[in-house]
């Protein structure tokens, strides 16, 4: 198989339309509805939510059906102390000309 760039295969549930992006919570199991609320939340729960969303996702794909132009690396989690630390390095092939996404082909 090769890789679906469709976006509901990252997001399942997500929706557009034309000016606001919604992804269901559903599509995040780290983050919960209080962590999310736009006035009371965490943005750095929703931060560390996506890129887990984005980590799971890359790292569920068989070899095969990965990008061959994007790549997300989970190092950790690292405990020094009381302190874990986890890092995310989310690396994209871009076309130099447009500062874009490169294609796949």
């Amino acid at each position: 198989m090769a890789f679906d760039d469709t976006p509901t295969e990252l997001f399942s549930g997500m929706s557009e339309d034309g000016t606001d992006l919604t992804i269901p919570l559903a599509s995040l199991p780290e983050l919960t509805e209080a962590e999310a609320d736009a006035v009371t939340g965490d943005s750095r729960k929703i931060a560390y939510a996506l890129a887990m969303r984005l980590f799971n996702w890359y790292d569920g794909l068989d070899e095969a059906d990965k990008p061959g132009k994007l790549s997300f690396f989970k190092n950790g989690p690292n405990t020094t102390g009381s302190t874990t630390k986890t890092t995310f390095t989310f690396e994209f092939e871009v076309d130099a000309s447009a500062i874009d996404v490169a294609d796949e082909s």
